[in-house]
């Protein structure tokens, strides 16, 4: 666990012990993103009643306010299905069904990858909840962030080289920049294993 005071470095506020704390871990599938929670979970929180639970959709829930522990959200945001148009060619629409079907191995995947995460909050005693969202991560990340009030956000670090990055951006570095929150990006070393 670390000490009161470089937690309070990191968190921008008082020490966590002292008050309830909304810690907000983006994840995919990514090593990154499990060992940012790993990170987490070993440096921001101690153990505390095991209770986790599952949502697809955002709820605030201010009945345990007098409750001290803090409070972890896991949340992944699946990317809509583009619609793809080829240069020099006719727009591709997908069908409905293709649609609906990649929707579904969508959910699937995050569900399972949110299922993972979350034994790993009940293996330290945790609690957590899960959200699963649809749109543009970067942008959704930092609006539920916003609307939940969390107080920090983790997110792991990619490492993704100046021209992808360039290319495609990089979710951690739109959310440094676009949260009105602290953010903790979290580099991965080497020798991590999920």
């Amino acid at each position: 666990m670390a000490d009161s005071s470089r937690v309070a470095a990191v968190s921008g506020g008082p020490a966590l012990a002292e008050e309830k704390m909304r810690v907000m871990v983006a994840m995919d599938e990514s090593d990154e993103s499990f060992y940012a929670l790993h990170w987490v979970l070993n440096n921001l929180f101690s153990p505390g009643i095991v209770a986790t639970e599952t949502q697809t959709h955002y709820h605030h829930d201010d009945s345990n306010s007098n409750n001290t522990m803090n409070m972890l959200t896991l949340i992944h945001v699946m990317e809509p299905f583009p619609h793809y148009v080829f240069p020099g060619m006719q727009a591709v629409f997908p069908t409905t069904s293709v649609i609906q079907s990649v929707n579904k191995a969508q959910e699937e995947t995050a569900s399972a990858m949110l299922t993972q995460a979350l034994h790993m909050c009940a293996q330290r005693m945790v609690k957590a909840k899960t959200c699963i969202l649809e749109g543009d991560p970067k942008e959704m990340i930092c609006d539920v962030a916003e609307q939940m009030q969390i107080d920090l956000i983790a997110i792991g670090s990619r490492g993704l080289g100046k021209i992808k990055r360039a290319f495609m951006g990089s979710v951690s570095d739109y959310v440094t920049h676009h949260a009105k929150c602290p953010v903790l990006v979290i580099k991965q070393p080497s020798d991590f294993q999920k």
